[in-house]
């Protein structure tokens, strides 16, 4: 969908939000809702500070659930990567910082705070800073932060949304994709109270070490996560929960999957996760045991807002059947945007593309490959724009749906380039590589596990698709001689539209006969005109250009003026060697004889013109590229591509 307007888009998604019971409707809800035009008051800085290396966050904050406030310290343990006598640190300016512990001065502006270290360190050595800050949460772009809003009526519900770099909305942190803690600790006081006779309760990532009773009435939450996680997907949530758990054990890996919900769904929720424990089956499979299974899986219902993968806890409008779905695709994050982490938000396909693959990936196990294709029609994307964001200055426009849906359907097409066999040993090498797990990667990072263990060059392929735009318009045709020989011919026209010429992608085709068989070839079209030739031994009725939508495309079906004897001259004409350095040889196998070659290099313009005898021609005073070759003979002018070194 290309965007027309802020208004339009919120309707849209608005509309869609409300369509409980479209399983694709949340999967657009969800995506549309990080994707309002909106700003926060002040600019949000999006580069992470890499001077040091955070190693463990300890947040201790009191949250007040009567009205919008929140009061604490964090405490944090870095370790300088460079000679340091300042940092800077992200915070929504929105807050006061009451001190800096370790700090010999401070500047706070503009969301960022510029802290003079009261002690110098050198690379490697650790230092310590502990910041104090209390403040009313403010909501960047109006609806992300530390949220309040209710639930069934007027119950409270509060709850924390920081992707793709918000997290320094309710707590200073070195923000944004590149700098993950190894441990985070995270209290979190509330009034010890009950709301329609059940406890308020707060929850976070990793595992509930304790509940403190503390002075004043209040209770301290007190949990610990004990793997590498990005600042944006460290959560709190807090209402009066009702606890629905499961236990996971697959005989190798077993841990605890806890669902926090509202007690008017219960019910709901209980039918809604119950097949959960087999898509974690069904994913650690492909991809590996999951990642925190020293922990939990859980999800956290919220009831205004769609799906965010924070680390070990998602958290989601409801977990009912209609949402199955995106439980799907938020517990497919744990591997890809919590474990393996975008390097930075231009590679946010890499967190997206793989879960909304994910959802086509349970689709096939559990009901087929014919649904798996359906539903990967859903993916289809048509619009401008590249896979790779190019601007993801505004954290507001990070979530476009191209990254979701253009993004699986790459990783459909891809799937069909290597064939599965290759295909699925490539997503579970990259998943359980250690240069990536718990760390961060880029596309190339992906692109190079796919190659070592195909052994292809898929440059052209990651160009084509995750670095341009749009996608291959097929024209196709076939004629077929009386002794069945056929020429299949296949023009793409997509120049015309402004677009790059040629998508170099192997193509399956269909052929229907005249006795009711068929069959499917797959050819390699690498050039904007090209024909295939065959030999068959029965009369073609019907021929499909890649049947079964492995490809993103338009095809149709139209008058190429073909000729079978064109081809077979063609094929006839063999240039070696191709790389050619010096001289070029024509090896000609037909009937008939070549007239003359011309040689044009790739803006057209004609670099050699020789008459008669072609058998041996020199090259050599060329320049290096591309050459298109024209052969002309008595019966057909025939056109080659050869490589100058």
């Amino acid at each position: 969908m290309t965007r027309t307007s802020p208004l339009y888009f919120f309707i849209f998604s608005l509309f869609f939000f409300l369509l409980n019971d479209s399983i694709y409707a949340q999967r657009v809800s969800q995506k549309w809702h990080d994707d309002l035009s909106c700003r926060s008051k002040s600019p949000i800085r999006e580069l992470t500070d890499e001077t040091y290396d955070v190693r463990s966050y300890h947040i201790d904050v009191e949250i007040s659930i009567d009205v919008e406030y929140i009061k604490g310290s964090v405490l944090i343990v870095a370790d300088a990567v460079e000679d340091l006598s300042s940092i800077t640190l992200d915070l929504d300016d929105a807050y006061t910082i009451n001190s800096i512990e370790g700090a010999s001065s401070f500047t706070f502006s503009n969301n960022e705070i510029v802290v003079e270290l009261e002690n110098s360190v050198l690379t490697g050595e650790e230092f310590t800073l502990k910041v104090y800050y209390e403040g009313d949460p403010p909501l960047a772009g109006g609806y992300k932060g530390l949220r309040y809003e209710t639930h069934d009526g007027g119950e409270p519900i509060i709850a924390s949304l920081s992707t793709p770099y918000l997290a320094h909305t309710w707590w200073p942190c070195n923000d944004g994709t590149k700098d993950k803690a190894d441990t985070v600790l995270i209290n979190i006081t509330i009034d010890d109270m009950m709301v329609s006779g059940i406890q308020m309760q707060a929850i976070s990532n990793g595992v509930l070490d304790e509940v403190e009773s503390v002075a004043g009435g209040k209770l301290k939450y007190k949990w610990i996560h004990n793997y590498p996680i990005v600042p944006y997907y460290i959560m709190v949530a807090i209402s009066n929960f009702q606890l629905i758990e499961q236990f996971y054990d697959n005989g190798t890996e077993s841990f605890p999957l806890m669902y926090y919900v509202f007690d008017s769904s219960v019910s709901q929720a209980t039918n809604g996760v119950a097949e959960l424990p087999d898509v974690m089956d069904l994913f650690s499979d492909i991809f590996g045991p999951y990642p925190f299974a020293d922990e939990k899986y859980g999800m956290t219902q919220l009831g205004f807002y769609g799906g965010i993968e924070n680390q070990t806890n998602t958290i989601i409008n409801n977990m009912g059947l209609s949402w199955f779905m995106v439980s799907v695709h938020e517990l497919a994050h744990m591997w890809f945007a919590d474990m393996i982490t975008c390097f930075d938000w231009h590679h946010g396909w890499l967190n997206e593309g793989f879960a909304t693959y994910a959802e086509a990936l349970w689709i096939e196990h559990s009901q087929g490959i014919v649904q798996y294709h359906n539903y990967v029609e859903d993916f289809e994307y048509y619009s401008n724009g590249s896979i790779y964001m190019e601007d993801v200055s505004d954290p507001f426009s990070v979530f476009q749906t191209i990254i979701y849906d253009k993004g699986a359907y790459f990783l459909h097409m891809l799937r069909h380039v290597l064939g599965d066999a290759v295909f699925f040993e490539s997503i579970e090498e990259y998943a359980s590589d250690i240069n990536y797990q718990y760390g961060l990667a880029t596309t190339e990072d992906f692109r190079q596990v796919c190659e070592d263990i195909s052994g292809v060059d898929l440059t052209s392929f990651f160009d084509q698709w995750i670095y341009d735009e749009y996608y291959p318009k097929y024209t196709y045709d076939y004629v077929q001689d009386g002794d069945f020989n056929t020429v299949l011919g296949i023009l793409q026209t997509q120049e015309n539209n402004g677009w790059r010429s040629v998508f170099e992608m192997p193509i399956d085709v269909t052929f229907e006969f005249a006795d009711g068989t068929d069959t499917t070839v797959v050819v390699q079209n690498d050039t904007v005109f090209q024909t295939f030739g065959f030999e068959f031994t029965k009369e073609i009725t019907a021929v499909t250009l890649d049947p079964d939508n492995w490809i993103l495309k338009s095809a149709i079906s139209g008058d190429l003026d073909l000729s079978v004897n064109e081809h077979t001259l063609a094929n006839s004409m063999v240039i070696y060697p191709n790389p050619v350095k010096d001289f070029m040889n024509i090896e000609n196998t037909s009937n008939t004889e070549i007239m003359s070659i011309k040689l044009y290099d790739v803006l057209g313009r004609l670099v050699l013109d020789k008459k008669g005898d072609v058998a041996v021609t020199d090259v050599s005073h060329l320049n290096s590229g591309v050459l298109f070759v024209e052969i002309a003979t008595e019966q057909a002018v025939i056109k080659k591509k050869i490589i100058k070194q």
